[in-house]
């Protein structure tokens, strides 16, 4: 089986000078990665952790990013992504919640917690540049990383992917798509989503260089676009709506991003409008549609989008129904097994046991998804419960109204999605207040975000907020949330 961290060491033997990491201010090659991962790991040894206790690695897009992250694995930790836009609140919940014995931070933070922060810069000043043993790195059904998704009680839950999870996605991934032929690969995810690991491994473990952008360059069309043209990007992977943001500047096409040929897309719905209008403006390229939750490793199913295909049908399939690791149980919903299915959420056995049960000796993810079969493909139709998909990010409904209903002023809510053309675009907030308005409701709704902004992180907030003097109920009693999303149909 693939060994990760050995492909990699392979490469920086080969070919140190070759890029590893690129940002439009930064770069590292792969003799630098190895090495600087080495004393990262060096000095992660020396502290005399647990074998396995999370180590969290706190940032946004640096090249030190990925270098604590090898460093971790080296010394037998998995690594706990957290992006630079998560809310100190949220952080502390995780460092709670992870048990991690070390915080490392490519970025300046100013929080209060009774565990070492340190730093990578400083890691590596203090380091004495030993080699770790390969013995000590993370291997086999050992935890190589764990991403927190949101969670229904307002917990994150953490998402344990072990070392063979990893090495059978990225074996996956070189087996299906075009991936071995050089080139670079756009890094868009921040690396706490986890679609940041479908350009991450496959690009490290091939010899590839990564392109990462910066929240940074894409909150800057000017910046972002400039950035795009000199990349060089070959393989492009995001969320549709990355692609959709893009597709508003008339200028993005083949000849602003020549050596561009295959889009991978995963994360939410891929729109039947944005592939027609991808196949127009790169008419080299290959497009494929990818479908899988964190709890898989990333995606475990595939399909090329063809005219044919776009033509054939009202929206895109996520998989042929011959897939051997995607089926639909009784009620429809989509359940997965195989090799990268989770070892489970961190510290919630029973979640784990709930969500993961073995069938007839398999372990399986139940997904939570719902889809349908039709002419010999699978397609998604929505979500089980409250979970929902908004640019990429996957949000539980219920966290976000938990939140909000701890706001002091705020008596009661509900949180119901946004639909335009069976695509969830935002959120929608419905509030009982403790007290009347006294300002204006703009102002009230400034007021509210900027308290919620201290526990979720932006993508989580919704963009309106509607107030009530009651929430609707239905027949049963419950909060009509149906009424209230005939409201917000777009």
């Amino acid at each position: 089986m693939l060994r990760i961290l050995a492909a990699i060491e392979r490469v920086a033997t080969q070919q140190p000078q070759r890029t590893a990491y690129q940002t439009h201010n930064a770069s590292l090659t792969y003799g630098e990665l190895w090495h600087l991962s080495d004393c990262v790991a060096d000095y992660m040894m020396k502290l005399n952790l647990r074998r396995q206790q999370p180590i969290v690695v706190y940032g946004h897009m640096s090249p030190l990013q990925i270098v604590a992250f090898l460093g971790a694995v080296k010394a037998g930790h998995p690594y706990v992504p957290v992006d630079s836009s998560t809310p100190t609140e949220r952080l502390q919940l995780i460092l709670e919640a992870s048990k991690a014995g070390l915080l490392c931070t490519t970025e300046p933070l100013y929080m209060l917690t009774n565990i070492p922060v340190m730093a990578v810069s400083d890691m590596l000043e203090s380091s004495s540049s030993e080699t770790p043993p390969s013995t000590a790195w993370v291997q086999n059904e050992e935890i190589h990383y764990i991403i927190y998704t949101s969670g229904s009680t307002g917990q994150p839950k953490g998402v344990q992917i072990t070392a063979n999870n990893l090495a059978h996605f990225v074996t996956w991934m070189q087996e299906h798509f075009p991936l071995q032929k050089d080139g670079v690969f756009l890094n868009q995810a921040p690396y706490s989503f986890d679609l940041s690991v479908m350009d991450l491994y496959p690009a490290l473990v091939g010899g590839h260089t990564l392109y990462a952008i910066t929240q940074q360059e894409i909150a800057n069309p000017k910046a972002l676009f400039d950035s795009l043209a000199t990349s060089n990007t070959r393989v492009w992977t995001s969320t549709p709506s990355f692609a959709k943001m893009c597709l508003m500047n008339k200028e993005w096409n083949q000849e602003l991003m020549p050596a561009l040929d295959t889009f991978l897309f995963c994360g939410e719905v891929l729109p039947l409008a944005v592939s027609n209008e991808l196949m127009q403006r790169f008419p080299q390229a290959t497009i494929f549609n990818l479908y899988g939750p964190t709890e898989t490793t990333v995606a475990v199913s595939y399909v090329e989008v063809t005219k044919e295909l776009v033509e054939r049908f009202e929206q895109l399939p996520i998989a042929p129904i011959t897939d051997p690791s995607v089926s639909l149980v009784e009620d429809g919903e989509i359940v997965i097994s195989g090799p990268t299915v989770s070892a489970g959420y961190l510290g919630a056995p029973e979640l784990t046991a709930k969500a993961f049960p073995t069938v007839a000796g398999n372990r399986i993810y139940q997904t939570g998804d719902m889809g349908y079969e039709q002419d010999g493909y699978l397609f998604f139709s929505g979500r089980k419960d409250f979970q929902v998909k908004l640019h990429g990010y996957r949000l539980e409904i219920e966290e976000i109204e938990k939140q909000i209903s701890n706001l002091p002023p705020v008596s009661s809510c509900v949180v119901i999605p946004v639909y335009k053309e069976k695509e969830i675009i935002s959120l929608s907030a419905y509030l009982v207040l403790r007290e009347p308005l006294k300002d204006s409701a703009f102002k009230t709704t400034k007021q509210l975000k900027g308290l919620l902004s201290e526990y979720l992180p932006a993508y989580m907030i919704p963009k309106t907020f509607k107030y009530m003097d009651a929430l609707p109920l239905n027949p049963n009693g419950k909060v009509d949330r149906k009424g209230l999303a005939v409201m917000e149909t777009v």
